[in-house]
């Protein structure tokens, strides 16, 4: 583990998990020798934090963005998590600012923020995704981005204001102005725009954006290919539009993968006040069907938890979980995501959820949206 030592700040970041183990995460910050810009400002807001940058979050996009970087070894320099290897479904607040920090001293912002606005899926947000696409109005799409935005980025502050004629959403952080600042309230604002660009395809000239970093910095370069209007060198970081395009309604939107999408999101939040056990089972059933075309057994959760099948399900059960539902829940949230992914094709998803052939999957599609798979991506890509 990489130290920044001095006499001045020592800072106790708790303990991380990784690979179902528990990890030290003692750090000692050096808020005084020099260091890279943004490193320094993550550290700054660390010690600022105090406790706080203890708290366990979701990887989310920051996992995308190691995938896309290849998992460099310098990534997690800084942190108790090991190099060159992806990582795991939840670590510290931390951590999280001190690998986004690395990025920017890197100078891999730029690229990222470019495949940010370039993507067709939204980096890390298996929730978010077919809410997106489901929900039945933008105020109901930018409600749900509101409470994805603050478990996936809670050191930034992303508030919806409306007055007479226009809705903003405004991006704000306890980050110091410079470039860790400028990537997160960018790459938080290509969400918010796809959100808002998925109902007003045709109107996107009408958004306005105001961007707090200068035109000369290199990661505007992508936002300003936008064909809407941007303002940099602002005081503040915000997205603008008609508070006439709030109740637009989404013609492709499906009840069923709506309803889905906030129940999810009402799990996450009520995980969020308890025990890390029902998100470490959450991730080792994605992992399994990802890797294994499989959905673990509750002996092979068991196992991993280090206890026996029966003090695992007393253990859910008291928070009101059952090992059958998070298997089921995962299942349909990645048959939702995948849905609309013509390259995958129905066969290729039924593997990936661990069915063992098509009918299995039909029944179980029909059971959790009411339709079956072929008319559910015919909607989707009609």
């Amino acid at each position: 583990m990489d130290r920044y030592e001095n006499n001045h700040c020592e800072i106790e970041l708790g303990r991380v998990e990784h690979n179902g183990a528990e990890h030290s995460a003692d750090l000692v910050l050096d808020t005084s020798a020099p260091t890279p810009s943004a490193l320094n400002d993550a550290l700054k807001l660390i010690e600022y934090l105090g406790p706080d940058a203890q708290r366990m979050i979701a990887t989310a996009a920051t996992a995308q963005f190691g995938d896309w970087l290849g998992w460099p070894a310098w990534l997690t320099n800084g942190t108790a998590l090991p190099p060159g290897e992806p990582l795991p479904g939840r670590f510290t607040l931390a951590d999280d600012l001190i690998i986004i920090a690395n990025i920017v001293d890197q100078g891999e912002a730029d690229p990222i923020i470019a495949r940010l606005f370039g993507e067709f899926k939204i980096p890390g947000a298996p929730i978010t995704v077919p809410a997106l696409y489901n929900a039945p109005t933008l105020q109901d799409a930018l409600d749900f981005f509101l409470r994805a935005a603050v478990s996936a980025t809670p050191f930034l502050k992303i508030e919806l204001h409306k007055d007479n004629d226009r809705f903003s959403i405004i991006v704000d952080s306890r980050l110091s102005p410079g470039p860790l600042r400028d990537f997160c309230a960018i790459a938080i604002m290509s969400t918010a725009y796809r959100f808002v660009s998925f109902f007003i395809t045709s109107d996107t000239a009408n958004i306005s954006i105001e961007l707090e970093a200068t035109k000369d910095s290199a990661m505007v370069a992508p936002v300003l290919k936008l064909p809407s209007r941007i303002a940099c060198g602002a005081p503040r970081y915000a997205l603008h539009g008609s508070i006439a395009w709030l109740p637009i309604k989404n013609v492709r939107s499906d009840s069923a993968f709506w309803n889905f999408a906030l129940e999810r999101m009402a799990a996450a939040e009520r995980e969020g006040s308890r025990s890390d056990i029902a998100r470490r089972i959450r991730t080792a059933i994605c992992a399994t069907m990802e890797i294994d075309g499989r959905v673990p057994r509750l002996k092979q959760i068991a196992a991993l938890e280090g206890v026996s099948e029966r003090t695992l399900e007393r253990t859910l059960a008291a928070q009101g979980i059952k090992f059958h539902q998070l298997v089921e829940e995962e299942r349909r949230m990645k048959a939702a995501e995948l849905i609309g992914n013509s390259t995958v094709s129905l066969t290729e998803i039924a593997r990936l959820l661990g069915f063992t052939d098509m009918s299995s999957f039909g029944r179980s599609y029909r059971q959790w949206f009411g339709i079956t798979p072929g008319q559910a991506r015919s909607r989707r890509n009609a």
